[in-house]
């Protein structure tokens, strides 16, 4: 025998037909549970403005999915090559809405991958570490919650008073937007608060301000 036919023997021998009915159905058992368990921690961690109940079951799906798929790449050598031809032109245009979105998809991925190779205890420790890493990270406080000012004045010279005046009452201050016009002006200030009663008492009591507003601000801001 030829070391090339020896190659051929040994990667032939790697794709086995021993997969029994009893592997499989404890393979998609194992891999629906912890689907199940990712659809549950899902449900917690998101915030209800973007949590979507379908992209939650298709995390569920695609774990099983994708250890079926990996079942049977395990069973012929021929299967296998006709899944990576299958896939590899596949393109999926669903916009993610959030990276913590993403995570998950590849969260369940990899569930069904590691179930699919019989790796079940290793799925089952991933599923917990993540799990602590995810709310442990998400109980961490943001370095700086900011906020936006919004106003509105008569002058261009009651504008430039008022970083003045409110910056005594902040951690942090910076001009967002200025917008000049002929009868007045508005400005959009972003701001770290000390004090949110402090800075309202000091912009009512400005002469020149017609009106404000405070607004909250979700982006997340390290300084």
């Amino acid at each position: 025998m030829s070391f090339k036919d020896m190659i051929k023997s040994s990667i032939l021998s790697s794709f086995g037909s021993d997969i029994t009915i009893q592997r499989i159905i404890i393979v998609l058992a194992v891999s629906l549970v912890l689907g199940l368990y990712v659809f549950a921690v899902y449900r917690m961690a998101v915030n209800n403005e973007f949590y979507s109940k379908d992209y939650n079951r298709t995390l569920v799906l695609m774990a099983v999915v994708t250890a079926g798929i990996v079942l049977a790449v395990q069973s012929n050598l021929v299967i296998s090559l006709g899944m990576v031809g299958a896939l590899s032109i596949v393109r999926f245009r669903t916009a993610i809405k959030s990276s913590l979105d993403l995570f998950f998809l590849f969260w369940a991925i990899s569930v069904g991958i590691i179930c699919g190779a019989g790796l079940y205890i290793l799925a089952g420790a991933l599923c917990v570490v993540v799990t602590l890493g995810l709310f442990i990270t998400g109980k961490m406080i943001s370095p700086v919650a900011l906020g936006l000012l919004v106003i509105n004045c008569s002058t261009g010279n009651t504008a430039d008073k008022i970083i003045d005046t409110i910056k005594p009452h902040t951690v942090f201050i910076r001009m967002k937007n200025k917008t000049v016009s002929k009868d007045n002006t508005e400005l959009i200030i972003e701001y770290k608060s000390k004090d949110d009663k402090a800075i309202e008492e000091a912009l009512a009591a400005l002469e020149g301000v017609n009106r404000f507003s405070f607004m909250n601000y979700d982006r997340e801001t390290r300084l």
